[in-house]
């Protein structure tokens, strides 16, 4: 074979090699290169142009329709005393496939400004109003007339700020509404839950439903419960709640559940306490939690922070137990174990920050997350296109 053949030969041979080499590693190096995850805003059409800032989100997903719902806080600028906000809840729908185009619809829980009686319910005894926020939207299929169920916490927002804090704790309660289609028609508002017979003074306490420090003798020093968060999961409807004690944070996150879609509830467990936090990490700081449940399992998503900054993002917990409220622990530690933390957007040091999530299989931009916009005090939601569970 003349000699020029063979440099062909050969040079053909170590261009097939390369190519076997090579190619694959480039298909592995880009399959395995971490994607830039694409960070938005989620915005709302329809709302209220004084709004300020919307917080804390509830997905949920109508199979009948194919539309995703939403519950939210939305806090709206007016001329009342005090700070001169109200805080509503509100209801939104998506009008596109994939979970875009949420415009503002029908329902929700509305503040208002109100005058607070004494014993004889005639004597002004506070003048302020109702805020009423961190909302919980659930779908229960097998309740029929009460299909769609909404829960959230309402309190008393004084005018006199020396009075404020006092106020807002001795009034307030978890509220709920139902409808058979969350575009329909709402019932009118229930106040459900509250700490104990004597938490809310005449004439307001014969309004509660429930006092749930009677479920348990673990909860009797509770002073408050807020951010309900509920779902349906083996035929129960489950809610955890934030439960304070004497200070501004919870002191802990406890669960309650129900076998007959809320008639009647049982205390389950205490899934996270502020206690666990020592193990977590250098968080001192538990702010609250929500379920959510991707792939057919639920997890406890809670908010942990620390003085500086009361909310670092997101922070993922599986269950052992789910029906018990059990978390997941180390077995030589007892420390829960977290199983994804979703930062915060924005790495500097807001005060407040954020981490209140929502999420829902349906919609694939992932965690939807309430964070503070730097140099404000108000809050937006950000679409984190990152799933709760990677």
């Amino acid at each position: 074979m003349p000699w020029q053949y063979k440099v062909v030969v050969v040079v053909s041979c170590v261009f097939i090699l390369f190519i076997i080499v090579h190619v694959p590693y480039v298909l592995l190096s880009s399959s395995t290169k971490p994607q830039k995850v694409v960070i938005k805003p989620l915005k709302i059409a329809g709302m209220n142009p004084h709004a300020v800032d919307v917080l804390d989100p509830s997905l949920s997903y109508d199979p009948i329709t194919g539309k995703s719902w939403m519950a939210y806080a939305v806090k709206v600028s007016s001329n009342i005393q005090g700070n001169g906000v109200f805080l509503n809840v509100r209801m939104a729908s998506t009008a596109l496939k994939g979970c875009e185009g949420w415009i503002q619809t029908k329902g929700g829980f509305e503040g208002k400004t109100d005058d607070l009686f004494g014993v004889d319910g005639q004597t002004v005894f506070r003048s302020g109003a109702w805020r009423v926020e961190t909302p919980t939207l659930v779908y229960d299929p097998d309740d029929p007339g009460r299909e769609w169920k909404l829960y959230a916490y309402k309190y008393f927002w004084d005018n006199e700020p020396e009075h404020v804090i006092q106020v807002a704790r001795r009034y307030g309660m978890i509220v709920y509404k139902y409808a058979t289609d969350p575009a329909g028609s709402w019932s009118t508002e229930q106040w459900l839950f509250s700490p104990a017979s004597d938490h809310l003074p005449p004439p307001y306490g014969q309004m509660v439903s429930m006092h749930l420090n009677d479920l348990d003798t673990s909860l009797k020093n509770v002073a408050i419960y807020s951010r309900p968060s509920a779902i349906v999961k083996d035929g129960m409807l489950v809610m955890t709640l934030s439960a304070f004690t004497k200070g501004m944070m919870p002191d802990r996150i406890v669960m309650i559940v129900s076998g007959d879609h809320g008639k009647s509830w049982k205390y389950a467990g205490t899934p996270l306490s502020r206690s666990d936090l020592v193990g977590i990490g250098s968080y001192t700081r538990l702010s609250g939690a929500s379920l959510i449940e991707q792939d057919g399992t639920v997890y406890l998503a809670a908010v942990l922070g620390d003085e500086k900054q009361h909310g670092q993002g997101t922070f993922i917990f599986a269950f052992d137990n789910f029906k018990k409220g059990i978390l997941r622990r180390d077995p030589k530690t007892g420390v829960p174990v977290v199983l994804n933390h979703v930062p915060l957007y924005r790495s500097m040091a807001i005060p407040i920050g954020g981490g209140f999530s929502a999420y829902t299989d349906a919609c694939p931009f992932g965690l939807l997350t309430t964070e503070q916009i730097p140099g404000t005090k108000n809050f937006h939601f950000l679409r984190t296109n990152i799933k709760p569970v990677p």
